[in-house]
């Protein structure tokens, strides 16, 4: 049995459809991450109140670890950014051009000109 027998030729999405499906997927996530940036800015403003006089008498280590976990958590949402950001670039590649507009044919020409430059170190 090959993987052309498993899947059913309805089943598999045309590259229109699988391009939009992660384009859709990539806001999605998008729409995620807005919510917990939210959810964050939040939990800072309940942290601090409103007039930044930390009325719960936190010690020091724990404003540190507050600020720990707040810079983490933005950490890991720079990094979820950046590979959504790739996936959309990567998209935007593949789907297919119709023809070049005179600004595109300039930029393949110059572009020819520079593969053929050499540098010598």
């Amino acid at each position: 049995m090959t993987l052309q027998d498993k899947i059913h030729a309805r089943d598999v999405p045309t590259r229109d459809e699988a391009l939009n499906r992660l384009l859709q997927s990539i806001a999605l996530e998008e729409e995620a991450m807005s919510r917990l940036l939210h959810a964050e800015a939040d939990k800072a403003l309940a942290f601090v109140e409103k007039n930044l006089d930390f009325p719960n008498n936190l010690t020091n280590d724990e404003i540190i670890t507050f600020n720990r976990t707040v810079i983490s958590i933005l950490d890991s949402i720079l990094m979820a950014e950046w590979l959504l950001l790739k996936k959309l670039d990567t998209a935007i590649h593949m789907y297919p051009t119709k023809s070049k507009s005179n600004f595109d044919r300039e930029d393949s020409d110059a572009e020819d000109e520079i593969d053929e430059i050499t540098l010598d170190y």
